[in-house]
């Protein structure tokens, strides 16, 4: 089962290459007279290469979904979090431009330190997720700190600083979708749509998913995606880590050799998606004040 949810993992991030990657390529910034995300949907709402894009990120999320019913979230969540490793050559073909040498290293060392993450800590299957008083309250410390980080960049006059705030809140709500998904997938297992219905994860799937993709938004109109991105990224990442490992108990390896090589490999890869990401973000041209589409992905993030 392993090695087709790596193969679905890698399937969702692929998609999610290219659904990015065609939407930047194609896609006009909307008007500056374009008021709320109402009026920016309305505006992408009617471009055929927008709206391709969401279909591959539909094609994406459901990929993600099979990646975490057959495999666990510590093994998926970072292969699908690699799509920004996989856009940069989608984005070279579309462009016809060779990547920098700067890019192809990011590449190789989040593609490498990904490779030697997944084979040396090999996460075990874990165990059916209880929805106890334990997940809930997880659940909702995580809502409740991606709030605060959202009141706060209420609060900041600085773009950046407001950007960074807001990006850091989208990242968390977007490993929240990852591990609310997997939930609701045990429970389907178990109990089936009733089962699912009749729990709080869907209804929390739901809250969290639109507030990931309004909190993105946000984040894009503060400031350059160079102040959002690299930290949504890293803050998605390392919190689908952790509750792997203390709600689905997802085991990596712990002998202290293997410990050591898996925080190097761990430090590799986000230092790699956090230069691809800040690249990106510097080839789209974003200026403090402009919007980005609105894109439904893995995550709902774009």
């Amino acid at each position: 089962m392993t090695g087709l949810a790596v193969t679905c993992a890698l399937l969702s991030a692929l998609t999610v290459a290219f659904s990015t990657s065609v939407q930047h390529h194609a896609a006009e910034l909307a008007p500056s007279g374009v008021a709320g995300i109402g009026g920016l949907l309305a505006h992408l709402i009617r471009r055929p290469l927008w709206l391709v894009g969401q279909v591959l990120g539909t094609v994406a999320l459901v990929m993600h979904g099979l990646a975490l019913h057959f495999g666990p979230l510590a093994l998926v969540q970072p292969v699908v979090i690699s799509g920004i490793v996989l856009a940069v050559p989608v984005r070279a073909a579309l462009s016809r431009k060779l990547p920098r040498g700067q890019e192809i290293a990011a590449v190789l060392m989040a593609a490498g330190g990904l490779a030697i993450f997944l084979v040396v800590s090999a996460p075990s299957k874990g165990t059916y997720s209880v929805l106890g008083p334990v997940a809930l309250l997880m659940v909702l410390g995580c809502l409740a700190v991606a709030g605060a980080a959202i009141a706060g960049a209420r609060c900041i006059v600085d773009p950046t600083g407001r950007a960074f705030l807001l990006g850091s809140g989208a990242g968390i709500l977007f490993a929240l979708v990852a591990v609310l998904l997997k939930m609701c997938l045990d429970e389907f297992a178990q109990n089936g749509a009733t089962g699912v219905l009749a729990n709080w994860p869907a209804y929390v799937l739901v809250v969290a998913g639109l507030g990931g993709v309004a909190c993105n938004q946000f984040a894009y109109r503060a400031a350059r995606l160079t102040s959002s991105m690299p930290v949504l990224n890293v803050v998605d990442c390392m919190l689908a880590l952790v509750f792997g490992y203390l709600l689905f108990h997802e085991v990596p390896r712990h002998s202290p050799g293997v410990i050591a090589l898996e925080g190097l490999a761990l430090v590799a890869m986000l230092t790699g998606l956090w230069i691809l990401a800040r690249d990106a973000a510097v080839d789209l041209g974003d200026r403090p004040g402009e919007a980005r589409p609105l894109t439904v992905q893995s995550h709902a993030r774009e």
